[in-house]
């Protein structure tokens, strides 16, 4: 599902206040501008970090690129690691410096291992659509396809299978986003998914999800979903039912899922 999403620097507002009304107008994720070049960092970046953790639960950052590849990417990833943020985080290379050669794609691809070789696995590259379309940046030459394209006053950002769209400058004041795969804002899962595990056991279960639905039928679709759910904490006796290939755990008030990420089990019954 796309996401509406901002994206801010030393220009806008650091404050709680100004980021919490930017998600009361709809913003889901905030990507904050951190390094540029290997000389500077934001003034407000520790604050608007600090403060989009709090209001969105997730943050992404990025770098303006000046083409020194590997100097920059140690430069930004140092201070990367100085604000504690993990290998999941969202990191962003700016590419519209015009100082940039008519092909900047193998510098970007130094600044992109060395993250990625740092185990920062999540990145993209950002670029107006006219770069990538004149191969200023050469798509299929990077070695993260990850695509966040720049494009105003259009209907579709013009790349093909971009991760991302930064259609505005202006949305409430402030550069807008919109993220159609996950990157930005801080969903998508990076690497192969873990594959759900489920409980095949009788006994008492405890929710350990923020809540778990309860449903009339085994197939726990949306027709048969019950108003009633169990919350995080909650207890109940069940008993493990087969279905297809995995388990559904069967309780007095109906069927409840046996995902081991969302139930745990107590106390094993006969």
């Amino acid at each position: 599902m796309t996401k509406r999403g901002i994206d801010i620097s030393s220009y806008q507002d650091s404050s709680l206040a100004y980021l919490k009304t930017k998600k009361k107008q709809g913003a889901k994720f905030v990507i904050v501008k951190l390094t540029e070049k290997t000389d500077y960092i934001s003034p407000k970046a520790a604050k608007q970090i600090s403060n989009g953790l709090k209001v969105f639960g997730t943050i992404g950052v990025y770098h303006f690129f000046h083409g020194y590849g590997l100097a920059e990417a140690r430069y930004f990833l140092s201070w990367v690691k100085n604000f504690g943020l993990d290998k999941t985080t969202l990191l962003a290379i700016d590419v519209e410096y015009q100082g940039l050669p008519s092909n900047a794609t193998p510098q970007i691809n130094v600044f992109l291992k060395y993250l990625k070789s740092h185990g920062y696995k999540n990145v993209i590259t950002y670029g107006s659509r006219s770069w990538f379309t004149s191969h200023r940046i050469h798509r299929t030459g990077l070695i993260d396809k990850g695509a966040w394209v720049a494009a105003y006053g259009t209907d579709r950002p013009g790349i093909n299978g971009a991760d991302a769209w930064q259609d505005t400058d202006n949305w409430h004041g402030v550069d807008g986003d919109l993220d159609f795969t996950g990157k930005l804002s801080g969903t998508k899962i990076v690497g192969k998914p873990k594959k759900p595990s489920y409980w095949s056991d009788n006994g008492l279960y405890e929710v350990i999800t923020s809540q778990v639905n309860v449903y009339g039928k085994v197939t726990l679709d949306k027709a048969n979903k019950r108003r009633m759910r169990l919350t995080k904490g909650s207890t109940i006796y069940g008993k493990a039912v087969k279905y297809k290939n995995i388990y559904r755990i069967k309780t007095d008030s109906g069927f409840i899922t046996a995902n081991k990420g969302m139930v745990k089990l107590i106390r094993k019954s006969k």
